[in-house]
């Protein structure tokens, strides 16, 4: 297993545009296979993990500034200076035959995303 985590700071538009970047490319996981841009989820220390839909890139960006995409209002303390943190990046990468296997059969590829979600769903809580 490989990956790593990045720490984005800087204008919510700059973060928006990052997401957007390469929009073409088929190897592009930012979108949410073609029906939004970003996937957001809530959790906090002791609670489920809760999937809150997807994001657009107005929603995107809103969300980078620290507001609630919905409703508009702060998520907590808002920083406008050029080092707030906008968003972590965690990757994680498994070996690239699980992806060719998962490209070959659907059974393998259902139980290669069921794998993908879970782990997300749990880093997700380490980092609430």
């Amino acid at each position: 297993m490989h990956g790593g985590v990045k720490v984005y700071r800087g204008a919510a538009s700059a973060a928006r545009a990052y997401v957007e970047a390469d929009r073409s490319r088929a190897d592009d996981y930012y979108l949410a296979e073609g029906s939004g841009l970003a996937r957001r989820f809530g959790a906090a220390p002791g609670t489920a993990v809760e999937d809150l839909g997807l994001l657009d890139g107005d929603g995107y960006e809103q969300w980078g500034a620290g507001h609630d995409p919905k409703t508009g209002e702060a998520r907590g303390r808002l920083r406008r200076d050029g080092s707030a943190v906008r968003f972590v990046e965690i990757t994680v990468n498994g070996p690239k035959t699980w992806s060719l296997a998962a490209a070959l059969d659907p059974e393998v590829a259902a139980a290669y995303d069921a794998a993908q979600d879970r782990a997300a769903e749990q880093i997700i809580a380490w980092v609430a």
